[in-house]
């Protein structure tokens, strides 16, 4: 008699701050979809209509009263969901598609991975070039999909806003648990020079490379928090297993 695996729900969790002008596009995209069963939006105290939007088009919503950042905003869409396995998309997002969405899916539910991220499609090829060859450094796609025992495991005091990426990859690498590389062909996002103005995106991608700076030294001086505990080993090893 041919077993029966119980299919893990799937919530997609959007953190997003002011993008009341493209998040729309995105809820659209992913409301739709067959493989996701829940789309959580965390919206991280706009000041514009964001909430108004993802409840129109009927996004689960959680307002936070104040901007937290995008980590935590992610940490609290997470515990809000009792699903086993989540999908973080940005809000910004520009052209996605069901394709893209069950190209990052496919290799957690199958047991080939942990973790999925996403790699858009820019610049000739050369971010999925060098998240590959250094992905612990410049992993910064806001495109994946995770297992939430995995998430929840990782020290979230070393996770912050544009550095979670980082910190999730680092988190597999030291625990040998698989990711797969998905290159998202045709998606890309709204730069921060067209939301916010050439000078302040300067200054933005300066500070981000500050916090990776030192988010990497940090995280490799405490590389003892990230390892898995016992319980949490035979876990991953039987997700992996599709058990």
């Amino acid at each position: 008699m041919k077993k029966l695996i119980r299919k893990e729900k799937i919530t997609a969790i959007v953190p997003a701050f002011n993008e009341e002008k493209n998040i729309g596009k995105v809820l659209k995209v992913l409301l739709t979809s067959k493989k996701l069963d829940e789309v959580i939006v965390v919206d991280d105290g706009s000041e514009d209509k964001t909430a108004n939007v993802a409840e129109h088009f009927g996004a689960n919503v959680i307002s936070l009263k104040k901007n937290v950042g995008k980590a935590k905003a992610m940490r609290k869409g997470v515990e809000n969901t009792d699903a086993e396995i989540i999908a973080f998309f940005d809000a910004d997002l520009i052209g996605l598609s069901d394709h893209h969405i069950n190209c990052l899916i496919d290799p957690v539910v199958r047991g080939q991975a942990v973790m999925s991220e996403g790699i858009r499609d820019r610049w000739w090829g050369l971010p999925a070039l060098i998240d590959k060859m250094f992905p612990v450094t410049f992993a910064i796609s806001g495109e994946r999909v995770i297992k939430k025992f995995v998430f929840m495991d990782i020290p979230q005091k070393y996770i912050h806003n544009m550095t979670d990426g980082v910190v999730m990859n680092y988190y597999c690498e030291v625990n040998k648990l698989p990711i797969a590389f998905v290159l998202l062909k045709g998606l890309d996002i709204v730069v921060k020079e067209n939301k916010i103005g050439i000078a302040r995106a300067l200054i933005s991608r300066i500070n981000m490379i500050i916090e990776f700076i030192k988010i990497r030294i940090m995280i490799s001086l405490n590389k003892k928090d990230f390892k898995l505990n016992r319980v949490n080993k035979g876990i991953a090893g039987d997700k992996l297993k599709g058990n």
